[in-house]
């Protein structure tokens, strides 16, 4: 099926957009799914803390480098090109983990697997819609775009823990590849080849070698100090999701409150919804303000509170503590709006790199703070048996409001206003 280009923001651009985002949303369910089965994992492998947090925590560490690479091919082949693979070995990712092993080897190559083709999805999105649609329209559809990826994860909290419990864990894997043949199958029918426009863009840039344009164009993205200041800001508000959203979560609210898993992961979800409700508004109201800078300096000063009320208080109301989890939710989600400062602080042919870049340094940092928390988590448990109690869970997940204080002080650094460069 060749579908015919269309003006920007068409529907064409909405059909290639919605396509990359079914793709994003599935991978991230495939992300966050071992937040509902780390119990599992342990006991079935006899695995501590810190080793479920370096094999869940693999696939950042993979993900996070090979955003550079991305970014590089997005603004090289295009779309449809890169999706296509990446989404094949997403599905065939799920599939390692059911192969019979009495070790985790096979769990951590489908997470590497995973991250691998994961590593295209956010930025394939953001890529389309900075070719296809205008400007003005960016912030938005990157709020929305995290909002629907927070669909996904969503999806793999209560619905994928009720599906573990009929047809148990590795069975689920078994249907999230099928899933993932399906985003496949979207992405080669949906998502057309570079439009006339981008081409024409950036055959007039330069005449020098493709290669060097995209090498060049890193090493600026590289070189802005703003880059750095952009993504680490929005790693402080990313990190807390990926270390309780993504991982230890559940499992704290069953010790702190003790609560059965099905009603741990409706509380830790609403972590989640708040990133659901909050992405579209952050957008919305950055580009109404006419500036990314205070909406993030609040949302990491919210943050800070609401993590720190979350874990320092003693709280046994489950509506409280969802409450507050969906505030912080709210509040770290400006989080999305960092991918557009970097578009506007950056050269305008490098819209893959510029989104790269700050990716890389967003997921690098979920990858390395899960496997740390687990540490922390071993350092304050108790007991020849190193049992991990609720005050071991609350000191190492302190690590998420001390995170958004440093970016807190991050953000006072940055730019004003909106320098738009594309």
């Amino acid at each position: 099926m060749k579908l015919k280009f269309e003006k920007k923001s068409g529907k064409l651009a909405w059909l290639a957009w919605t396509a990359a985002v079914a793709f994003y949303l599935y991978e991230y369910l495939v992300r966050v799914a071992p937040s509902v089965m780390e119990q599992e994992l342990a006991t079935q492998f006899s695995a501590s803390a810190v080793t479920i947090g370096t094999v869940v925590g693999s696939y950042y560490i993979v993900y996070a480098p090979l955003q550079l690479f991305a970014g590089i091919l997005f603004d090289k082949f295009g779309g449809k090109s890169v999706l296509f693979p990446a989404s094949v070995l997403v599905a065939i990712g799920c599939l390692a983990p059911i192969i019979p092993s009495t070790s985790l080897v096979y769990i951590t190559a489908g997470r590497i697997l995973t991250g691998i083709g994961s590593s295209c999805a956010f930025i394939g999105v953001m890529y389309l819609a900075a070719v296809w649609f205008h400007d003005e329209r960016l912030a938005f559809l990157s709020g929305l775009t995290t909002s629907l990826g927070i669909c996904g994860a969503l999806i793999g909290q209560t619905p994928l823990a009720f599906l573990i419990d009929r047809i148990g864990w590795k069975m689920s894997f078994v249907v999230m590849a099928i899933a993932g043949v399906i985003m496949a199958a979207a992405i080669a029918i949906y998502i057309p080849e570079t439009p006339r426009w981008e081409v024409e863009k950036r055959s007039a840039i330069s005449d020098t070698s493709p290669l060097k344009n995209f090498l060049s164009g890193l090493i600026a993205v590289c070189k802005n100090k703003q880059t750095w200041i952009i993504g680490l800001v929005g790693a402080s508000l990313y990190t807390p999701l990926v270390i309780f959203g993504d991982l230890w979560g559940v499992r704290y609210i069953e010790i702190s409150m003790g609560l059965a898993k099905s009603e741990a992961t409706k509380i830790s979800s609403m972590l989640y919804v708040g990133w659901l409700v909050g992405g579209p508004l952050a957008g919305l109201i950055s580009d109404v303000i006419k500036c990314r800078r205070k909406l993030l300096i609040c949302g990491t000063f919210l943050s800070t509170i609401l993590f720190s009320i979350l874990l320092l208080c003693p709280i046994k109301s489950t509506f409280s503590v969802g409450l507050l989890l969906f505030l912080a939710g709210v509040c770290s989600s400006p989080e999305v709006i960092c991918f557009v400062a970097s578009l506007e602080l950056n050269i305008g042919e490098a819209k893959g790199s510029a989104i790269a870049v700050v990716n890389m340094i967003v997921m690098l940092a979920g990858g390395l703070f899960q496997p740390i928390v687990g540490w922390l988590m071993e350092v304050h448990s108790t007991g020849a048996d190193h049992v991990i109690s609720s005050e071991a869970f609350r000191n190492a997940l302190l690590t998420m409001p001390a995170l958004t204080l440093i970016g807190l002080l991050l953000s006072l650094t940055m730019k004003k206003g909106i320098n738009v460069n594309s």
